[in-house]
């Protein structure tokens, strides 16, 4: 059964201008093109197609991975390596977010400790901010390992 893009669209639960760019990069194609007016009409039956697409989508895999998957007729050796490299990613941005709270957590013991001196706001301000552009250097030289690896 055919259905006009918005049909489909609301069918599916995803929005017409996904499905347009979805077509516009060879990802997701209409069943038929109407040549006198330019309607797109998906199937049906190209839902399955569809909901494989957007389960790779919402683990975070980008849309030229899924093309390529696609174009590899599903191959299971190049899902797996997508995955393995999307789940890579993913770790390291759990490293990061760690790395993060470590570095919250140095400078909240480290406000805790503080004990007010006779200086002025200003001074205390660039104490303060002396103290966070250190932790960010440490950052930075994690997150270069990080991602270098």
């Amino acid at each position: 059964m055919l259905l006009k893009i918005h049909e489909f669209a609301e069918f599916s639960g995803i929005s017409t201008r996904a499905l347009h760019l979805y077509d516009r990069i060879g990802l997701f194609c209409p069943a038929k093109t109407d040549e006198t007016n330019g309607y797109r009409y998906y199937d049906t039956e190209q839902m399955l197609e569809l909901n494989t697409i957007l389960s790779f989508k919402k683990v975070g895999l980008p849309l030229k991975d899924i093309k390529e998957i696609k174009l590899s007729n599903y191959s299971k050796e190049i899902i797996v390596n997508k995955l393995l490299d999307r789940k890579n990613e993913n770790q390291k941005l759990v490293d990061i977010a760690s790395l993060n709270n470590e570095i919250i957590d140095v400078l909240l013991a480290d406000l805790k400790n503080y004990i007010p001196s006779n200086t002025n706001s200003e001074q205390e301000a660039l104490r303060l901010s002396k103290l966070v552009c250190l932790e960010n250097e440490k950052l930075e030289q994690y997150l270069s390992q990080i991602l270098w690896l």
